[in-house]
């Protein structure tokens, strides 16, 4: 949702890099059927989910592709955060101030 025209190519690179991540562990461990990704631009925020409907996990092990998630996502002072009850979803908050 939103003008994908505006958001910076750094943070595309970001999304897209975190996206595969994302999806690679979703197909090695969730045993999901689905994966969603939504991208909604605002004003000053740009969010972007990915959610799976597999088994979710009770505790997120910071290996190193959760490691390089977050590593990308402070490189632009934004928030990374997990959903882990009903499947396993990942937000990601970008400011759309550079």
């Amino acid at each position: 949702e939103g003008s994908l025209s505006e958001v910076p190519e750094k943070y595309l690179e970001i999304i897209l890099d975190n996206a595969f991540e994302a999806v690679s562990n979703a197909l090695k461990y969730a045993h999901c059927t689905k994966i969603d990704i939504k991208i909604i631009v605002m004003s000053q925020l740009l969010r972007c989910s990915i959610s799976d409907n597999g088994i979710g996990c009770s505790e997120v092990v910071d290996g190193m592709g959760i490691a390089g998630m977050r590593r990308r996502i402070r490189s632009v002072n934004g928030i990374l955060d997990f959903a882990t009850e009903a499947g396993f979803t990942i937000n990601m908050l970008l400011p759309m101030k550079e």
